[in-house]
């Protein structure tokens, strides 16, 4: 949810709703489109403030449990900067606490709304204020980085190009002058995909790098080196910065266990991080050996034996594993990445050196000694998490089990099902369940009491094996939207709705589909684009696909919505609207959307009497939409809906959401 000019979100506390209505027609008559949430209890308070952004909080102090006071506590708990206006006839010259701005007679209503008015634009410059101070504090630490360390070569990109060189970075090119200069015309061929790779993620994250690249100086040799990678600022155009680190004598030997001559550990998981992202596809495997009773083995004997064991280990892990990448990553943990070698093949060479260590006895300063070792593997594929730290973090786990399990043995380690919190980061919640497989797609029919020419299901997203407490699904998608660039989730849905379908029209089937997704991918004007190629590859007529966001999502984008359903109608496909009728805000920018299908709001333990339903037929029918009643659990209802003529019906008593599309039709009767 977002502000703007012509709309304010607002946060109702206890209000009744013939005075939400009021305050909504005032809000329109002050030109601004006022979207309203009803709440009574402090933990529907902390869901909301969770879960959307709210310009000011109006809190009637008559209606009220929770005290004034316990209110914005809650708010304050959560860091949460919402204007508050108290509502009641109280006569106390203090406001009751900081975080109300406004004290206000209860049927003055005009002049609430002009304080909420007042409140929003307050808190719009708040907010621009923070982003300022931000972008001011980012710059004052680029210029003091400048200002302590302007010997380091230090160059400026942006768009590819070269906007500002130092002295220092021009030298060790080799150049004069660089600015203008493409910078993958500096990169090596080996390096420029990975290099890209680079900037593109610095440009979505924002995230320090550091790496080891090759540059082709001017005279065309080559000059290997580590860059660190940053975002920032230059003349006030956003960029990113590329310092070249000059490592000194005493920094020679970093990234180098002395003992086993591999990699230390922060320069492994340097090596897995680019490794996963450049490489995740490749079938490959991450093996883990640790030594089994390494703290016996260290206190029977001097430290130095110790090392010189693990040296002679180092040495047989090499021999039984050839990989691309080693590294010591604990006193008694070797690892070591293979590249394009299966988990399976990786667990065999694992058992060969399992064996091996176990049968060797180790010649160290005139002492015989010998150990066992418990590996883990774990394989590197598409499943495999995006951050090193985890992947390694898992196969440590699995090694302890094996040891706990009496060591001596390798197996193939695999990540416990992580719980999908609903209080994480949104994108970081869809990678986990992507990660873990636990997103699929139901299947629900839609019987037609109309005239609608071919079969209808609903597409929507299904958790596996959801327990309580998880983020469900329908919050997911709700949750996606406070990442509006986010579509990664709209995407996958997309590829595994039209896969089924056009798997199921093969056989001849008239089907047609209405997918569920959320509304960020309004603001991707490459999404109807990409949906046309997507139909195609799957062989799809545009029209047997129905694509359906909600209600609150299209009123909180109207104008991004409105262009994107200019463009699929160009496609050739149709736009539905889920919890029609729900928001008590009105609906009637549709007339401008022109949905193909509704579907009312209706929760499974609501029951919307007969003049209700028909209220909302009709308004289907001002809109020139058909409309679909959910949540039809019996005959009963069934016979009471054939009177009020919507054109589909859903629910149990059709048949609940499944996993595939195989609904007998003609049987329904």
């Amino acid at each position: 949810m977002s502000s703007s000019n012509t709309a304010i979100n607002i946060l109702l506390f206890c209000l009744a709703d013939s005075d939400a209505e009021q305050l909504v027609t005032h809000c329109r008559r002050g030109g601004r489109i006022a979207h309203t949430f009803g709440i009574d209890t402090g933990e529907k308070l902390a869901a909301a403030i969770c879960d959307s952004d709210w310009d000011v909080l109006i809190f009637d102090a008559e209606q009220s449990q929770l005290d004034i006071q316990r209110c914005c506590h809650i708010l304050r708990k959560y860091h949460k900067d919402i204007p508050v206006i108290y509502v009641g006839e109280g006569d106390a010259l203090q406001p009751p606490d900081p975080d109300v701005v406004d004290m206000i007679n209860k049927y003055n209503m005009a002049q609430i709304v002009n304080a909420a008015f007042k409140a929003q634009s307050a808190l719009g410059v708040r907010r621009e204020l923070a982003t300022t101070k931000t972008a001011l504090s980012e710059a004052e630490e680029r210029n003091q980085l400048l200002l302590n360390d302007h010997q380091d070569p230090i160059a400026y990109i942006t768009d590819g190009m070269v906007i500002y060189a130092n002295t220092p970075f021009c030298e060790q090119m080799g150049y004069d002058d660089l600015d203008g200069f493409p910078i993958v015309d500096l990169i090596t061929n080996k390096d420029q995909e990975r290099f890209k790779n680079v900037l593109k993620k610095q440009r979505q994250h924002n995230e320090h790098q550091q790496f080891e690249i090759s540059f082709f100086l001017s005279n065309r040799s080559e000059f290997k080196t580590h860059i660190v990678c940053d975002s920032a600022h230059y003349e006030g155009e956003d960029c990113i910065q590329i310092s070249i680190v000059k490592p000194s004598d005493k920094d020679k030997s970093n990234g180098v266990d002395n003992t086993t001559r591999m990699s230390s550990k922060h320069q492994f998981l340097t090596l897995l991080q680019e490794f996963i992202e450049n490489e995740r596809n490749s079938d490959s495997s991450l093996i883990l050996m640790s030594v089994d009773h390494f703290s016996k083995l260290r206190h029977s004997t001097s430290l130095i034996d110790v090392e010189l064991l693990i040296e002679a280990l180092s040495n047989r892990v090499r021999t039984n594993l050839p990989a691309q990448h080693y590294g010591r990553v604990a006193d008694d943990m070797i690892a070591a990445i293979a590249h394009h070698v299966s988990s399976d093949t990786a667990l065999e060479m694992a058992m060969e050196l399992v064996k091996a260590i176990e049968s060797e006895i180790f010649e160290v300063r005139k002492q015989s000694l010998q150990c066992t070792a418990s590996i883990a593997v774990m394989p590197i594929n598409h499943l495999t998490p995006p951050k090193a730290s985890l992947l390694l973090d898992t196969a440590f786990d699995g090694a302890e089990k094996i040891y706990h399990a009496g060591g001596n043995n390798a197996e193939i380690c695999r990540r416990d099902r992580q719980q999908l919190d609903r209080n994480t980061a949104p994108d970081d919640v869809i990678t986990e369940s992507m990660n873990n497989n636990r997103l699929s797609l139901l299947f629900q029919p839609l019987v037609n009491l109309g005239a609608s020419s071919g079969d209808h299901y609903e597409a929507t997203l299904n958790i596996n094996d959801w327990v309580e407490g998880e983020i469900t699904a329908g919050e997911m998608l709700r949750a996606i939207e406070r990442e509006p660039e986010n579509t990664q989730l709209d995407h996958w849905i997309v590829v595994e709705a039209t896969k089924q379908l056009a798997k199921e029209r093969l056989a001849g089937q008239d089907l047609k589909l209405i997918i569920n997704l959320s509304g960020n991918v309004f603001h991707d004007p490459e999404f109807c684009s990409w949906l046309s190629v997507a139909f195609k590859a799957a062989g799809l007529p545009p029209s047997s696909v129905i694509l359906q966001f909600s209600e609150e999502s299209i009123a909180d984008a109207l104008k991004p919505a409105l262009d994107f359903a200019t463009h699929l109608q160009k496609l050739g496909s149709s736009l539905a609207v889920r919890n029609f009728g729900r928001a008590q805000k009105g609906n009637k920018f549709l007339s401008h959307i022109r949905p193909a299908l509704v579907k009312p709001g209706y929760r499974a333990a609501d029951m919307p009497t007969d003049e209700q339903i028909r209220d909302m037929v009709q308004h289907a029918k001002t809109l020139n939409s058909q409309i679909v009643i959910p949540n039809v659990s019996s005959a009963a209802t069934l016979a009471m809906l054939w009177q009020l003529g919507p054109d589909f019906i859903q629910g149990s008593y059709v048949n609940e959401p499944m996993p595939s599309m195989n609904y007998e039709f003609a049987a329904f009767g």
